[in-house]
């Protein structure tokens, strides 16, 4: 009986893809990442971290976490199936409940653990490191002085307009959230919130206009694909570097670096600086294109590929077991 519901509801799920499967223009992905550790006279101080849309996709979340939420109730988080198809419920604190374990540091290749196919009607897909081709390129650029790898993926989507196009998640590098908020300033002591349980945040100034995210990523944003005549990219990353900024106090607030301050003068204090790469540009397919910064390197290559010419086989272990989605995290 199992086996009839499955094929009757795959049968079902072609014929609604069979109108729309000439539209599907897929193509294949690949990004390396890179810090350049050189001085710069440049300073970011005022620059905010990227603010990461709610249809954000996700693929590497899905890789590199535990989902731990399991242990106590008995429930999955998304996977990646989910992130793929209703990203906005995956990102929403709110509808998501569960927790997730993440290392403190994202590996420098994000890979499916075996070679991938992509299917109709499918949401972004992470491949195997059998599948990418910048093996040669990263070396190279390896060799060179003052380098930094921070991450490497390729996956594989089908290119929408710029209204339907939804961003991937691209973050990687150390995780600072032991340290820093996500917009700054360094983390609260036990002891500081004890003495003084109530605290204007905002009299830190703007750029703390948010509740606290986790984790912190060292490299944090998306990257945007779309298709209009022709492929176009828009990368909103950061770079996050410990360093230091003078913050105003307030006479009304603790601060958390020093005394009570009763003239609100302003103090250096620690501050995770956030070094944007924002840029929008047109590209071909086939070519290899390098987007240049004081201090981040990105190489980027969208392929042609093989179409998908079949829908994903249902699997119904996994859709009557994953139930609740893993939480937004930045």
């Amino acid at each position: 009986m199992l086996r009839k519901i499955a094929i009757a509801i795959a049968a079902i799920i072609a014929l609604s893809h069979s109108v729309s499967a000439h539209a599907e223009s897929w193509f294949e992905v690949e990004v390396f990442v890179f810090e350049r550790q050189q001085p710069s006279v440049e300073k970011w101080l005022n620059a905010t971290p990227p603010k990461l849309s709610k249809d954000t996709v996700d693929i590497i979340t899905p890789v590199i976490s535990t989902d731990i939420t399991g242990v106590s109730v008995g429930l999955k988080g998304c996977t990646s199936t989910d992130w793929t198809n209703d990203a906005s419920n995956c990102n929403d604190p709110n509808i998501s409940k569960s927790t997730a374990t993440h290392p403190s540091q994202v590996p420098f290749d994000v890979a499916a653990s075996k070679p991938q196919t992509a299917h109709l009607g499918q949401g972004p897909l992470l491949l195997a490191q059998s599948q990418s081709k910048f093996s040669d390129i990263i070396r190279t650029i390896q060799r060179e002085p003052y380098v930094k790898s921070l991450v490497h993926l390729t996956w594989q989507q089908n290119m929408q307009s710029r209204r339907r196009a939804k961003p991937i998640r691209i973050y990687g590098g150390k995780d600072f959230s032991k340290s820093f908020e996500y917009h700054g300033l360094s983390v609260k002591k036990p002891s500081q919130t004890e003495t003084m349980p109530s605290t204007d945040l905002s009299a830190l100034g703007d750029f703390y206009e948010a509740p606290k995210i986790n984790p912190v990523w060292e490299l944090d944003g998306s990257i945007n694909i779309y298709l209009s005549h022709y492929l176009y990219i828009e990368s909103n990353l950061a770079l996050r570097k410990p360093t230091q900024k003078m913050v105003e106090s307030s006479p009304l607030a603790f601060n958390e670096y020093a005394a009570l301050d009763i003239e609100g003068k302003k103090q250096l204090a620690p501050y995770l600086e956030s070094i944007p790469l924002i840029q929008n540009r047109r590209v071909r397919s086939g070519e290899i294109h390098y987007f240049d910064h004081p201090q981040l390197g990105i190489v980027m290559q969208i392929r042609k590929m093989a179409q998908p010419t079949n829908i994903k086989p249902i699997d119904l272990t996994e859709r009557s077991s994953a139930s609740q989605p893993l939480p937004y995290t930045g």
